[in-house]
């Protein structure tokens, strides 16, 4: 296959470009700069001024969209939240309006989203079918999935894939709290008992690659393990692996005060994601328990 790819910089997007060209597949990206683009493997786009390269398409059987900035990255200003917003509708806006009017469309577009668009939910176990939450995250995600939309009339098969919390001690959350943890400053935040939904990089990439040929799945698809667990064992699992005692403990407010509603939003709301379509269609998780994951990728 040929698969267009976006945001191949970021963690997801270069594990899934190594993933399929392994997997002896074409791989072509985009830049937004114009000066990298060659016009064969990596083509010039400007998502916010609606310009795509007009070759970018051509022989593209299928379109993986992991375009957006970093959700976690910063406390969320009005500025802040305008650039998540306008990096995730209008790259997705743009690539379908160029299927949309393509003469040899891609069979299929997988498109990022996230379980926030569940919002904080408690003990509630939310599957595809569950409602949207209706804060911020779960609209950016709504309206995500939404700029979708127009391509349920078209040949191209939409998946919108909401990732968890996606593990590699190569980037993302992990990354960061490894140092931590290893100098034993590990915390709980909150209660600790907010549910993680989280995935590991590798079956991600697994997914991504069972999605871009099972055509029986479209629409949303959790992208988690099985088996989410609560902050208080993500914390303690992960002190145990590096051999580290987990001693703090910060509460809610003092969360809430250092990073904002961003904090509230991606570290205290509780969100036990169930996978159902990946089970019901038979994919395995290679990493469905944290320990062994949080051992092979630490310790592997």
């Amino acid at each position: 296959m040929k698969i267009l790819i976006t945001g191949v910089s970021g963690l997801i997007g270069s594990a899934t470009q190594t993933h399929f060209k392994r997997r002896g597949h074409q791989v072509v990206g985009l830049t937004r700069d114009s000066t990298a683009a060659d016009n064969t493997s990596l083509f010039h786009w400007d998502p916010l001024s609606g310009n795509l390269a007009p070759k970018a398409l051509s022989g593209v059987d299928g379109v993986i969209n992991l375009a957006g900035e970093n959700i976690a990255e910063g406390r969320w200003t009005e500025r802040k939240k305008n650039s998540l917003v306008q990096s995730r509708i209008k790259s997705t806006e743009l690539l379908v309006k160029a299927i949309l009017s393509s003469s040899s469309p891609p069979s299929w577009m997988i498109n990022a989203s996230a379980v926030g668009i569940y919002g904080d939910r408690g003990d509630e176990i939310v599957h595809e079918s569950s409602t949207a939450a209706t804060d911020f995250l779960g609209n950016l995600a709504s309206d995500w999935e939404g700029a979708l939309g127009p391509l349920s009339s078209s040949s191209t098969r939409a998946v919108s894939l909401r990732f968890g919390l996606v593990l590699s001690k190569n980037g993302g959350a992990l990354k960061k709290m490894l140092p931590i943890f290893k100098l034993g400053g590990g915390a709980i935040l909150g209660s600790g008992k907010q549910w993680v939904s989280w995935v590991s990089l590798d079956d991600v990439t697994r997914c991504l690659e069972m999605l871009a040929t099972n055509t029986n799945l479209s629409g949303p698809v959790n992208c988690t393990s099985p088996h989410p667990v609560r902050f208080t064992t993500f914390a303690k699992t992960l002190a145990r692996v590096v051999r580290r005692p987990v001693f703090f403990k910060i509460p809610s407010i003092a969360v809430r005060i250092l990073f904002g509603e961003m904090g509230n939003a991606t570290l205290l709301a509780s969100c036990r994601a169930n996978p159902a379509k990946l089970m019901e269609s038979g994919f395995k998780f290679e990493d469905p328990l944290l320990e062994p994951t949080f051992r092979r990728l630490i310790n592997g």
